[in-house]
C-alpha cells in the first residue's frame, strides 16, 4: 500500500472514523476508500482537498508528502493583552482630558475678550495720561505762582 493511502487511513483512525462515517464526512462512496485501504486505488486531488477542508488541522505537507507532523503547528497568535490594556487606560483617561481641553479654551476665549477690552481701553488711558500730564505741569506753574506771591 502506497504511503498516501496510509496517510488517509491514519486521519482516519485519528479522527475515531469508520470508513462508512469517513465516506459519509466527505462525501464520497465507500467503495472510494475501500479501494484506497487496499491499495488498489490512490487516492485524487479531490479527495485530498476534501480531507484538508474538512479537518483544518491536518496539516497539508504531512498529508501529500509525508513531511512533518499529522496535525498543524498552532498558530501563535500574538498577545495584545498589554496593549489593550494601555487603551483601555488611555480611554479612561479621555474624559478627563476632554474637559480639560475644554476649560483651557474656555480660558482662552475669556483671555482674548480681556485683551481686546484692554486694547479699546488704550486711547482712553492715553487721554488720561495726557490729562494727568497737563494738570501735573499746571500744578507746578500754579505752585511757582504762589511760591512767588509768598516771597513778595
Amino acid at each position: 500500500m502506497d504511503e498516501l493511502n496510509k496517510r488517509v487511513l491514519s486521519i482516519m483512525d485519528a479522527k475515531l472514523l469508520s470508513k462508512s462515517a469517513f465516506a459519509a464526512l466527505l462525501e464520497v462512496s465507500l467503495p472510494v476508500l475501500t479501494h484506497i485501504g487496499s491499495g488498489r486505488n490512490k487516492p485524487g486531488l479531490e479527495l485530498i482537498t476534501k480531507i484538508l477542508t474538512h479537518f483544518p488541522d491536518i496539516c497539508p505537507d504531512w498529508l501529500l508528502l509525508g513531511k512533518g507532523s499529522m496535525k498543524r503547528a498552532d498558530l501563535v497568535k500574538p498577545d495584545f493583552n498589554k496593549e489593550l490594556a494601555e487603551l483601555k487606560e488611555l480611554q479612561q483617561k479621555m474624559p478627563d482630558f476632554e474637559q480639560n481641553v475644554a476649560q483651557i479654551l474656555s480660558y482662552h476665549q475669556i483671555l482674548l475678550k480681556e485683551i481686546n477690552y484692554l486694547k479699546e481701553l488704550q486711547p482712553y488711558l492715553l487721554a488720561i495720561q495726557n490729562n494727568a500730564n497737563y494738570i501735573e505741569q499746571n500744578l507746578g506753574v500754579v505752585k511757582k505762582s504762589i511760591e512767588l506771591k509768598l516771597k513778595v
